[in-house]
């Protein structure tokens, strides 16, 4: 009886301390949540202190806390897909202004996947994107049209990268299906500053080449066969330099 009874008192003890603790832990995060005007505050002087030639192109959100971070999100005027954070950890204030908004990235993140799927629409092929360089790298009139999001896939700022699967492994099927790939795009105005191709041998997955830096301009070159002819014997010739093609075997 005495052993049950030390038992009811333990375990009593012991439900009073997590109540207690529990009790702790939520009195802290709402005390906290309280003080969201306060680090709002605190948010907006760091952002006109810190970035004054911005504070009149952004706009901000209201004020999240969670997992005891609060986080202000700062949005462009312009296209609030360029955008980064502020965020006040313990009791730090920190931002992801340079990776995401002075270099793009979060603009550029949603731009790729959108640029896909209107390839895909406008072509039924499935090839990915990739945007050249960061935002701050274009000039003003090229990051103008990619903030106001202007007819993008005219714009020569991104490559396309597709996988071509070939049945016959041979310099003249590599070319025209390469030449029919490029025609494809460009017919539906989709004109990537070049193309990356994974040229794949149907009868031998093993058999896969990488090759970069293809221009528009490959259809018409009189000697396209010859580069490719030069890719498959492996051999950087003085043709592929002048034309900055670049390759590599893969598998």
């Amino acid at each position: 009886m005495k052993q049950e009874k030390h038992l009811l008192i333990a375990r009593n003890i012991f439900a009073f301390i997590v109540f207690v603790i529990l009790g702790v832990i939520v009195v802290t995060e709402k005390g906290k949540g309280i003080l969201i005007p306060k680090v709002e505050k605190e948010m907006q002087d760091y952002l006109v202190e810190k970035y004054p030639d911005i504070k009149d192109q952004v706009e901000t959100s209201e004020i999240s806390f969670e997992n005891s971070i609060y986080k202000m999100k700062v949005f462009s005027k312009e296209n609030n897909k360029l955008s980064f954070i502020i965020q006040k950890k313990h009791g730090k204030i920190t931002d992801t202004y340079q990776k995401d908004y002075f270099k793009g990235n979060s603009l550029f993140s949603t731009l790729q996947k959108e640029l896909e799927e209107e390839i895909r629409k406008k072509t039924s092929t499935n090839p990915s994107i990739e945007i050249i360089s960061t935002l701050d790298e274009y000039t003003e009139g090229v990051r103008k049209r990619i903030l106001e999001e202007e007819n993008l896939l005219e714009l020569k700022f991104y490559t396309i990268k597709k996988e071509i699967i070939i049945n016959d492994w041979n310099k003249d099927t590599i070319t025209k299906e390469i030449i029919k790939e490029i025609n494809l795009y460009e017919e539906k105005n989709i004109t990537p500053k070049n193309y990356t191709f994974i040229i794949t041998n149907q009868k031998d997955i093993t058999e896969s080449i990488e090759i970069n830096n293809i221009v528009s301009s490959f259809t018409e070159e009189k000697e396209n066969t010859q580069m490719i002819q030069d890719i498959l014997d492996d051999h950087q010739s003085k043709l592929l330099k002048e034309n900055k093609i670049t390759f590599k075997y893969l598998n």
